[in-house]
């Protein structure tokens, strides 16, 4: 009798675990999709608050503007790979530049002067963000509107970039960030990749449900990620990327987590959970700031940009199962208080205030980038401790050059989280 009581046990144990690994098949990673459904009733019922009417309105008129633009390859840009294949991704990294004194065989890093020859067609930089923009905002358009057209053009980009013989990329980064003169390709470089990871498995999750979506769209794409993941993990860039004690060692756990979410590989993101945590034991202080980052001549925003890797992993743990990294844990064994996110979100809630000082040295600095991510916060922890921050956003740009930063925290803020909601 015994026996058999546990072998139903394992079976339904089996069972439970069958369903969720569906669920989690039909889920995006980092996307709270059952919260959006709730903003599209909303919308749909003209019962949305203004903030994200307004998002909504913004998003809908970029994804009809993207509608027109073309398909975009790796393979259009000026310059040639060092591996000979104009379908291998390469870029060039942004704070490095010529030396003065030896222009023609020299190059030196002047951390946070982005140099202009990294940001034009001749690479693919620019052109990647660009791409894993518009399937997101088409993606995201599709799921608001239900207008089909939406979806057939992010599919159409997908396929363009991903999957035809002529235009697709080669699943590796082998030639990211490279440095004339120094390194065809970094390990630094593989922090490019993290659209793939995010905006891009969230979308192809999305898109399942989307008429246009074909089975050999799907076979395509997990083959290529599973390529892409398998680069991640055995290259030598890869290795070292993961070694990486400031925010690059987050985004590199977070491509991995994200895509084993995508790929179904649950024991992958569990293990970039806790690699993650033990991380953020270095890289946060007891009362909150990052001093790897606050050490960078762009501090803020690179303590923001690491606190957004760290909170999309916490999100992508939380629905895993795969552990909390929001709270601090007990003292460990050295007596040593640990450290949660939560304990760096606390000290920059403050300075989402642009009329407060900045303490570091910064070169730029947009205080609204934060907002999203208290508000995932207090998503997450199902209670109010980041609205009072959150509720006085105003996501103004009186600099131009902030604006599309803007317009993505107010869409991440107002469309795909809602503050408040539980």
């Amino acid at each position: 009798m015994a026996r058999g009581s546990l072998s139903m046990t394992r079976l339904l144990a089996l069972i439970a675990l069958f369903f969720c690994l569906r669920a989690a098949a039909m889920s995006p990673a980092f996307l709270d999709q059952t919260m959006m459904a709730v903003v599209r009733d909303r919308l749909a019922s003209g019962q949305a608050a203004a903030q994200t009417q307004q998002a909504w309105q913004v998003l809908k008129r970029q994804a009809d503007k993207d509608l027109a633009q073309p398909l975009m390859s790796v393979t259009e840009k000026g310059l040639m790979p060092p591996g000979g294949s104009r379908h291998d991704y390469l870029s060039l990294s942004a704070y490095w530049w010529p030396d003065p004194q030896h222009p023609d065989d020299r190059w030196i890093r002047r951390d946070g002067e982005i140099n202009p020859a990294s940001k034009n067609n001749q690479s693919d930089g620019v052109r990647l963000a660009a791409f894993t923009s518009r399937v997101q905002v088409l993606t995201l358009a599709w799921y608001f509107s239900g207008e089909p057209k939406y979806a057939d053009k992010a599919i159409a980009l997908l396929r363009h970039w991903f999957l035809d013989p002529p235009s697709k990329m080669n699943p590796n980064l082998n030639f990211a960030q490279g440095v004339p003169g120094v390194a065809a390709g970094r390990s630094s470089g593989i922090l490019d990749g993290r659209y793939f990871a995010t905006r891009v498995v969230d979308s192809l999750i999305l898109l399942r449900a989307a008429s246009g979506w074909r089975k050999e769209d799907e076979q395509g794409m997990q083959s290529w990620m599973q390529e892409y993941l398998t680069w991640l993990e055995n290259s030598k860039a890869g290795k070292r990327e993961a070694r990486a004690a400031n925010n690059h060692g987050n985004w590199y756990s977070v491509q991995l987590a994200g895509i084993a979410w995508y790929l179904q590989k649950t024991p992958l993101i569990t293990q970039q959970v806790r690699a993650t945590r033990a991380r953020m034991q270095q890289q946060i202080s007891a009362d909150g700031s990052q001093p790897l980052e606050l050490a960078r001549t762009r501090s803020f925003h690179y303590s923001y940009f690491n606190l957004q890797a760290l909170v999309a992993l916490a999100v992508l743990a939380e629905r895993s199962g795969a552990g909390d990294l929001w709270r601090s844990d007990a003292k460990d064994p050295s007596g040593t208080k640990k450290v949660g996110i939560l304990t760096a979100l606390d000290f920059m809630a403050p300075w989402t205030d642009s009329t407060r000082p900045w303490p570091y040295q910064s070169r730029d600095r947009i205080s609204e980038r934060l907002i999203p991510l208290l508000s995932q916060a207090d998503n997450s922890l199902h209670e109010p401790r980041y609205q009072q921050f959150v509720r006085r956003a105003t996501f103004h740009a009186p600099d131009k050059t902030q604006r599309g930063a803007l317009i993505e925290a107010q869409r991440e803020t107002w469309l795909l989280s809602l503050p408040g909601i539980r």
